[in-house]
């Protein structure tokens, strides 16, 4: 009998430990639905976010996020960072790290990670908390993250972001915790849902859940990630900003907050607004009067990139600014309305999201998510937009870097949406004339001149800022020019529209290839158009080039005594919706030149997904046309 009992218990604790050595724990990644590892680099297994708003200038955050890394396409989920300064600060974090069957392997809290001072002598208590994980020696694994941050301060509520670039959702839940007596409303961008909301002792709850969402593609050239996948913004009626109170709930709202915020610092002292008045004495109208404030900017003032007043959102007063002669974006917009107001000429700071690739923000929900500053001069014919921070930009034109989108204009009255104009591929122009004298060893030299307006000209004025390694990388990889044995480059005036830059070359091999006696020419010395569009079955967001433009070449290959051509590529004219591309050559003989010409037309930089598989196999097109070669032989 006894023996009975002992071999029962042997037997009992044998089950429980197998019971135990097979069961999965929580992050096993068995445990992930097949359809959940379809397209995915990474899988969130879990994320929860909660925000508990206290009351408009108080709040905590807290996040939990695991997430399992499939391979080391998602490597970057191998790293923290957190930055922080006296509106958020860093609480508490945890992080941990799972084997693929979801044992623990590694633990870190926040004294393991390292931070570094984000402040310079322009901006106190920033500071940035970083850890990168070693990669494993392979995958998958699994990284849990606990996290808790306090807020100082609410201008937005944490926005609610579901995943990124190819990566699925296993669970993720949002949580929103805020008084009864504050009304916050949300948008969904990317996806439908219905948020949950309770109420209880004065306290609503706002919950918003997703379970089992598959991983989606990023798309090249579509704007920020951020903004291609799903998110949730949300905006109050009842915010408060370093003891500065206020409504997000509309444009408006938000509008007149900034300009009651910035009232104090736009006002010149008398004896800098009389400098001010001396600059423009004997000159009456108005619109030259802002030609030569604005020319007085980029002439004496330098662009600081910092952060100053509250977030970034508050000047520095124009008196600062005019004595010290630098300024960041809102600094310098700040200072110039102040000069036009010195002269009784009204104008509008502006607060636009800046980047060629950045979509404009939606009209139908105010949200703080700008990150630069112009000015807006109404005059009474038409408006001047005036980028302050640059140094070269033409009077009255923006480019490419806050173009077409939605400026946030703050006026006495409030705040007003208004579009910047879209640049034409006319102001955009890239015209080059290159002559190439060939040698009979293949060796030549080329001279070229290049008249630019626009964003190429931009381009062209900043290269001409930059050190000799930096212009020849620029014209190698940039600009598409071999590389050469020497080389020289000038530049004309800055003011100078359209911007002259003459390129000399000297080469040791011109053609692309020798063979016998033949030479095997490329119809330019540089490549006209070099993007290729990447394949997709089906696009989804826009393709977004930096501008619409015009480039044409005109190339002239004077070749040496004894040779003749053997054969040139036909002429060709390529068209698309947006786009066209028309290439000609002949020869003189009684020059001993080859002409070669070739124009690219491109109507639009947004390129819409139905239209995206047309423009995409026009340039394919034009990129087979670009690569066809001219032939000569020696006789």
């Amino acid at each position: 009998m006894k023996s009975s009992i002992k071999h029962f218990l042997s037997l009992s604790v044998w089950c429980f430990f197998q019971v135990q050595a097979f069961a999965q724990l929580p992050y096993d990644t068995a445990l992930i639905a097949a359809k959940l590892k379809e397209g995915a680099h990474s899988v969130i297994r879990e994320n929860k976010t909660e925000v508990e708003i206290l009351s408009p200038d108080k709040a905590v955050y807290r996040t939990k996020q695991a997430v399992t890394i499939l391979d080391d396409k998602a490597s970057a989920e191998l790293s923290f960072y957190a930055e922080t300064n006296k509106f958020y600060l860093l609480e508490q974090v945890e992080i941990r790290v799972f084997d693929a069957r979801g044992n623990l392997l590694k633990k870190y809290n926040k004294k393991d990670l390292m931070s570094q001072a984000t402040n310079d002598a322009f901006v106190e208590d920033g500071k940035a908390y970083f850890l990168k994980i070693i990669p494993p020696a392979s995958y998958p694994l699994t990284v849990e993250t606990d996290c808790e941050m306090r807020l100082k301060g609410i201008l937005n509520v944490p926005s609610y972001n579901l995943t990124g670039p190819f990566q699925s959702v296993q669970h993720s839940l949002y949580t929103l915790i805020y008084p009864g007596s504050m009304k916050i409303d949300w948008k969904a961008y990317g996806i439908d849902l219905v948020p949950v909301t309770k109420e209880k002792d004065g306290i609503r709850t706002l919950i918003m859940e997703v379970n089992n969402w598959p991983a989606q593609p990023y798309e090249e050239s579509a704007g920020p990630a951020s903004k291609q996948f799903p998110y949730v913004l949300f905006h109050t009626n009842n915010f408060k900003y370093d003891d500065y109170p206020g409504d997000m709930s509309s444009w408006n709202s938000l509008g007149l907050w900034l300009y009651k915020l910035n009232e104090s610092t736009n006002d010149l002292s008398e004896a800098n607004k009389a400098e001010i008045q001396k600059l423009v004495a004997g000159i009456s109208k108005k619109e030259d009067q802002v030609k030569i404030l604005y020319s007085y900017l980029q002439q004496n003032f330098r662009y600081v990139s910092i952060q100053l007043g509250i977030g970034g959102l508050k000047s520095f007063p124009a008196d600062f600014v005019h004595e010290k002669k630098w300024g960041d974006c809102k600094g310098l917009s700040n200072y110039l309305y102040a000069c036009l107001k010195s002269l009784n000429i009204k104008s509008h700071v502006a607060c636009i999201n800046a980047g060629f690739d950045q979509p404009p923000v939606d009209p139908a929900f105010s949200y703080s998510s700008f990150n630069h500053v112009i000015l807006c001069v109404p005059m009474e014919k038409d408006t001047i937009w005036l980028e302050c921070t640059s140094q070269f930009n033409d009077f009255g034109h923006l480019g490419d870097f806050t173009e077409n989108r939605n400026a946030l204009l703050y006026k006495e009255t409030g705040g007003v949406l208004v579009r910047t104009p879209a640049s034409k591929a006319e102001d955009n122009v890239f015209r080059m004339q290159t002559t190439v004298i060939l040698n009979e060893d293949g060796s030549g030299t080329m001279e070229g001149v290049l008249h630019s307006t626009g964003s190429f000209k931009y381009d062209m004025v900043g290269l001409a800022m930059e050190k000799n390694d930096v212009q020849k990388e620029f014209l190698i990889k940039r600009v598409g020019f071999v590389t050469p044995d020497e080389y020289s480059l000038n530049f004309s005036d800055k003011k100078q529209t359209p911007y002259k830059t003459t390129v000399e070359m000297s080469l040791e091999k011109v053609p692309d290839f020798m063979a016998g006696s033949k030479m095997f020419i490329k119809p330019r010395m540089y490549q006209i158009w070099s993007e290729s569009l990447p394949p997709a079955t089906k696009r989804v967001n826009d393709y977004i080039f930096e501008s619409p433009v015009v480039k044409t070449d005109t190339t002239r290959y004077i070749i040496p005594e004894g040779f003749v051509v053997e054969s040139l590529p036909p002429t060709l004219e390529i068209k698309c919706t947006y786009g066209s591309y028309q290439c000609k050559y002949w020869y003189e003989e009684n020059i001993r030149t080859i002409f070669s010409t070739a124009s690219v037309l491109l109507t639009r930089n947004r390129i819409p997904p139905e239209k995206y598989q047309e423009t995409r196999e026009f340039i394919e097109k034009l990129k087979v046309a670009e690569g066809k070669k001219l032939i000569i032989k020696k006789i």
